[in-house]
């Protein structure tokens, strides 16, 4: 679309505009540090994205993708509104950290396109205020004075349902343990296996409680314990959005009542019936112990990332010194770790940690707790970090498996869980496979990058018999870059998508034998070999593209996508020869897991990387792990379901060796076994794939090839090199 076409389209639409109806506007910034462009929505449909000739409106940013998302005004309502719809991008549309496919635009609403915590994710702000009188109509209609004493009434209650606080419970929070598939390497990197806490608050030095404060709770020491209009929020919010949101506001009291009595009275939901109760808990608390005591309980048990609980470790850890040794920078560095520890982290990410610094550093200037020039003084302090503990955290074994544990550890127990402490995770991780496809990944960037223009990479092995994942490489370095590529990264899958489209014609009864037309159909060539007809052994192994659309046909496109689902692919797919050809974006892991379903005569288990979960606070000998009540066992909690008819799995099965053997993955085969698989190339050779297996020793990975932007100039064959080079090593 023409600059001046989209003039006359603005125009034309502004004029059907009332004059007295407020224009909604939109603030677009491309990064976090970057001044907002406001633009004014008078039309009904814009496009966002970077392509200049078909965008509406134009962000520059390498996250954002060429059409990425648009704004559509919804007039069925009686007041028009705005929704915001992805366009199937790359990256997605976030609201904090939920992925959306849309969303109805509200008065201040926040978007990010790309993940909130990658630093180029461009930044969205939709501004619609109501008018004055509407505005005051709620403010009065909530009838302040009569919910005020209703609330009263009811906090009184709940408050005596609150557990005896005198002692308080045990909860002192131990390390989150990670072992390898041997059951004897710890993964995580910490070196702090004990946690230990201070006995008096001054031991924390005079910086850490007041960078808290400022942070966390300025009413600290004259609230009861609650922030009455936090609490109040946090009720309104879930209930305007049906508790799919809980507001935060929580505070210093009531994050130590959640820690406390998390698992007996509070609760780990994310409900409004745990903020009532976190509240109730909080005002005991503030009853029961003088401000100074539950200041001393926070600073003891808050996390700082890596596993560590409380200031004391998390300044060893970070800076190698006492808690009271630190300086007002690095103690406002640590404060500023709170929001999201595994994000603002200084080994991780040390420019996003001095932004927090700052911020905290500010706060405290404007509270009067230092003065300006002191606050001046430490931002332009340089940040000296533990880099002993920093190397030994970046060099540990499986970072990228180590951290998509915590994901898996979230999605099986909630995300509170693993912040509790006190748990052993035993893995499936096979370290000798891990250091083979560690090593294979990046001598293929190092070797054939430059030349074939590729600069990043994944790969995956799941063991077929049980879905326990063996290795994982989620990228050429953890340490440049924590984006997990593997479990995490949405790539169009090419030519390895075909399987789903062959699965389902044999399982519609159609034989492989049967022969299909090779003329080029409309944007497809014809076969490499010319005109004429092949049958379906030597249409996958060669991967004719005109062949898998006319088998897909065949069989009927919705069939495809229900093959795909069964599988395991819950990315959104559409009914198109797009999609046959890989068109649709999917997850690394869940192809893999697809292939391992297929290699299992049709079984599907969900690709795991935990294999058991323990409690160490409840153990019969607490010097015998083994002892420990398990949480979470994945022989028992992980059932295999039937996804495939054998007979239509061991026909797959007989399509992928021809791949190997006499097609376009021949540069896969290894001389310990038989190898089985399908090559993978995407338009522009964006993506290089190959998924394949060694069906006698239960093995099967996906390797893919490629940049987080850009094309390459290689070949799935390129992938399938890498992926014998590897399965070579890891079958030993």
């Amino acid at each position: 679309m023409t600059q001046v076409s989209q003039l006359t389209r603005t125009v034309g639409e502004a004029l059907k505009i009332n004059p007295k109806e407020r224009v909604p506007k939109l603030e677009v910034r491309r990064s976090h540090q970057d001044r907002p462009e406001v633009h004014d929505l008078v039309g009904d449909r814009y496009i966002l994205g970077r392509n200049t000739s078909k965008c509406d409106i134009v962000i520059q940013t390498p996250l954002v993708s060429q059409i990425h998302a648009q704004i559509v005004r919804d007039r069925s309502q009686k007041k028009s509104q705005f929704i915001l719809q992805d366009q199937d991008s790359t990256n997605g549309i976030y609201r904090q950290k939920q992925r959306l496919k849309s969303v109805p635009l509200k008065h201040k609403m926040q978007i990010t396109l790309g993940p909130p915590e990658m630093q180029d994710a461009a930044i969205i702000r939709y501004l619609d205020p109501p008018p004055w009188y509407i505005r005051s109509l709620q403010y009065t209609g909530l009838g302040i004075g009569a919910i005020a004493g209703a609330l009263i009434l009811a906090i009184a209650w709940e408050v005596s349902k609150v557990p005896d606080l005198k002692p308080l419970p045990v909860t002192q929070q131990g390390p989150v343990e990670v072992l390898a598939g041997d059951g004897i390497k710890r993964l995580d990197p910490t070196d702090i296996a004990n946690h230990t806490e201070y006995a008096t608050l001054g031991e924390f030095g005079q910086f850490i409680p007041k960078a808290v404060i400022a942070s966390e709770d300025t009413s600290f020491y004259w609230n009861i314990g609650v922030d009455p209009w936090g609490v109040a929020r946090a009720i309104v919010t879930n209930v305007q959005t049906r508790g799919e949101r809980l507001e935060g506001a929580s505070t210093i009291t009531q994050q130590l009542a959640r820690n406390i009595l998390g698992k007996t009275y509070v609760g780990t939901d994310d409900s409004a019936g745990r903020k009532w109760r976190e509240a109730a808990a909080a005002i005991k608390l503030t009853f029961t112990y003088n401000k100074d005591e539950i200041m001393r309980l926070y600073l003891n048990r808050a996390y700082a990332g890596y596993g560590v609980y409380g200031f004391k470790d998390a300044a060893k850890l970070y800076f190698n010194k006492e808690a009271s040794q630190l300086t007002l920078s690095e103690a406002a560095t640590l404060v500023g770790l709170l929001p999201s520890p595994e994000t603002i982290n200084p080994f991780k990410n040390k420019n996003l940690a001095i932004e927090y610094r700052n911020r905290i550093l500010n706060r405290m200037a404007e509270l009067g707790m230092i003065s300006d020039q002191d606050a001046d003084r430490a931002r332009r302090s340089v940040l000296i970090l533990n880099e002993a503990a920093k190397t030994k955290l970046q060099g540990s074994t499986a970072p990228y498996y180590y951290s998509y544990v915590f994901e898996e550890l979230e999605e099986l127990l909630g995300k509170n869980f693993a912040r509790e402490g006190n748990i052993v995770v035993e893995t499936n991780l096979d370290l000798a496979m891990q250091r083979a496809a560690d090593k294979a990944l990046k001598d293929a960037v190092a070797n054939d990058g430059g030349a074939y223009g590729f600069s990043q990479g994944a790969i995956v092995t799941v063991n077929s018999e049980d879905g326990s994942l063996l290795a994982m490489t989620g990228g050429v370095s953890y340490q440049a870059s924590q984006f997990n590529r593997a479990s995490q990264a949405l790539r169009q899958p090419g030519s390895t998508f075909k399987l789903f489209s062959y699965a389902a014609a044999i399982d519609q009864g159609i034989s492989p034998n049967t022969a299909f037309g090779c003329s080029s159909l409309s944007g497809v060539a014809g076969c490499r070999g010319g005109a004429g007809a092949i049958d379906m052994y030597r249409g996958f192994a060669q991967s004719e593209n005109v062949v898998a659309i006319r088998v897909a046909e065949r069989a009927g496109l919705n069939k495809v996508v229900e093959m795909a689902k069964n599988l395991g692919i819950t990315a959104k797919l559409d009914e198109s020869s797009n999609m046959v050809l890989g068109g649709n974006e999917v997850k690394i892991l869940e192809m893999a897991g697809a292939y391992a379903a297929v290699v299992n005569q049709g079984r599907y288990f969900k690709p795991h990387a935990i294999r058991r979960i323990l409690d160490t606070n409840d153990c019969k000998n607490p010097k015998d792990r083994q002892t420990c009540r398990v949480v979470w066992d994945a022989k028992t909690a992980i059932v295999p379901r039937q996804a495939l008819d054998a007979g239509v799995a061991s026909v797959m099965v007989d399509l992928m060796r021809g791949v190997v053997a006499s097609g376009t993955g021949g540069s896969a085969a290894i001389p310990q076994a038989e190898a089985i698989g399908k090559t993978g190339t995407t338009d522009e050779a964006r993506d290089l794939w190959f998924i394949g297996a060694v069906p006698r020793r239960n093995l099967v990975t996906a390797v893919w090839l490629g940049n987080d932007e850009g094309v390459t100039s290689g070949s799935s064959g390129i992938a399938a090199s890498v992926w014998g080079n590897y399965m070579s090593q890891a079958v030993r």
